[in-house]
């Protein structure tokens, strides 16, 4: 395990939001991040699709992440997500990369896929696709 990935696994386990949600770390190189959620229950809407404030945490988490691993403490300041067609199966898969690194923000796109690993030949599926800004957090107090 790289240091990227293992620093990216301990920030994850510091947040109560995704420590509920059970999102894992998969993969982490500069500008380059790869989380996954297994798929509950609780995370369909009516029709039995993935919800997509779901799938729009999973864009969100994995710019913030993938901006992080290039400016350091980092939050978003804009997120726009255009879902393609429904989520269902039984895991959701975001993998974000940076497209613009400034001193303060990042420009980053996260493709976000569903994957049925019940299925004998699981295949991602891309559902969602988001560009975010995250700009750097700057600590005044000092």
């Amino acid at each position: 395990m790289n240091d990227l990935l293992a620093l990216g696994k301990i920030s994850l386990s510091q947040q109560p939001f995704s420590c509920f949600m059970q999102t894992e770390f998969e993969y982490a190189e500069k500008g380059d991040v790869v989380l996954c959620l297994k798929i509950k229950d609780e995370f369909k809407q009516n029709f039995g699709a993935v919800h997509g404030g779901v799938i729009s945490y999973m864009a969100d988490i994995g710019l913030a992440y993938a901006a992080a691993s290039e400016i350091g403490d980092c939050v978003t300041s804009e997120l726009k997500i255009n879902y393609l067609r429904p989520a269902a199966g039984t895991k959701i898969i975001v993998r974000a990369k940076s497209l613009s690194v400034t001193n303060r923000q990042v420009v980053a796109e996260a493709r976000i896929f569903n994957v049925d690993e019940q299925k004998e030949n699981p295949q991602e599926i891309l559902v969602a696709i988001a560009l975010g800004t995250i700009i750097r957090i700057v600590d005044k107090r000092s």
